[in-house]
């Protein structure tokens, strides 16, 4: 006699509409979720990127200063002050708003101020909070 093998029976479940609703809605809120996330990040990062090159350009008027004691700071160009920005830091920087606006830096104030034109920049609540100025 011949032993016949029986295989098990397949069994060919798949996903019910209903779980596959649910996965897809869950994907779309935490998309929703981390791209509300990410403008407060990138906000954040302008903010410590323009605090970084503040303290570089204050660096530079402390040492111009320390070299050349009786100079008024107002009277210092951009070429005096270039020589003196920290290691890494070939030319002033440049820094852009929360809204991608170019900002100057003004220089000739210790400690300096980002610019919007004629304007100080300031978005954040504090003006020494060391974000979007050269703290204290």
């Amino acid at each position: 006699m011949q032993k016949i093998h029986s295989r098990p029976a397949r069994n060919h479940g798949g996903f019910t509409l209903i779980e596959i609703s649910l996965v897809i809605g869950l994907l779309l809120g935490l998309a929703t979720f981390a791209s509300m996330n990410i403008a407060t990040v990138r906000n954040w990062q302008r903010g410590k990127d323009a605090a970084v090159s503040l303290q570089a350009v204050f660096a530079a008027q402390r040492a111009y200063l320390s070299d050349h004691p009786t100079t008024d700071i107002a009277g210092v160009s951009t070429d005096q002050l270039q020589p003196y920005l920290p290691q890494g830091w070939t030319t002033m920087p440049a820094v852009v708003s929360l809204d991608s606006d170019a900002l100057s830096v003004d220089h000739s104030v210790m400690p300096p101020l980002l610019m919007l034109g004629s304007s100080v920049y300031d978005p954040s609540s504090n003006g020494s909070d060391g974000l979007w100025d050269a703290g204290q």
